[in-house]
């Protein structure tokens, strides 16, 4: 779920403030920078939009697939 849609959830079951505390500032989370080629992060982005979702989300899942072969 992205922090937007995160977000508006939280306001509309009126549960705390609607502050969403960013990844970057979790301490079980961690930076991590790469470079792929501008064509792959074009359809990343876009592959967030589609479906609602940040690209560190479609990262992080891709990763955890990746290690579980």
């Amino acid at each position: 779920m992205s922090k937007f849609a995160k977000l508006v959830h939280t306001l509309k079951e009126g549960e705390g403030e609607g502050r969403i505390q960013g990844k970057s500032r979790r301490e079980d989370y961690t930076a991590l920078k790469v470079y792929i080629p501008k064509d792959l992060h074009r359809q990343l982005k876009l592959k967030a939009v589609e479906e609602g979702k940040e690209i560190s989300e479609l990262v992080e899942e891709a990763i955890r697939r990746v290690l579980k072969q």
